[in-house]
């Protein structure tokens, strides 16, 4: 059996002439290339960890995502990004306000 020919790969969005040539400004160029440098200074790494929660705390984190989700239009947020945004957020108070932030004052009344 002869073997078939491969057909030609042809891509004319690429050639720099004819009917399907894109052509980009340079705003949608610029924009994209933000897009990308955005996309890589994202963190992507996750580590898996467990903390055990009050069952009020888990029923917030639900309260939290069925608001942003009726109230606020946002649909693609979790557990994790909520808990997440939640700790980051906290710790933000915390180096800010030092004593004067939620978390010492609820910590430090606990503790007297």
């Amino acid at each position: 059996m002869a073997k078939s020919k491969r057909p030609a790969f042809v891509f004319p969005e690429l050639e720099s002439r004819g009917r399907r040539t894109i052509l980009r400004t340079t705003e949608e160029v610029s924009a994209e290339l933000n897009a990308l440098h955005e996309a890589e200074e994202e963190p992507k790494e996750r580590v898996k960890v467990t903390y055990r929660f009050q069952p009020e705390a888990v029923e917030a984190v639900e309260d939290i995502r069925r608001i942003l989700r009726r109230q606020h239009g946002v649909r693609k947020v979790n557990r994790e990004d909520i808990a997440q945004a939640a700790v980051l957020e906290a710790l933000r108070d915390l180096e800010s306000n030092g004593p004067s932030s939620f978390l010492a004052r609820e910590f430090g009344e606990a503790a007297s």
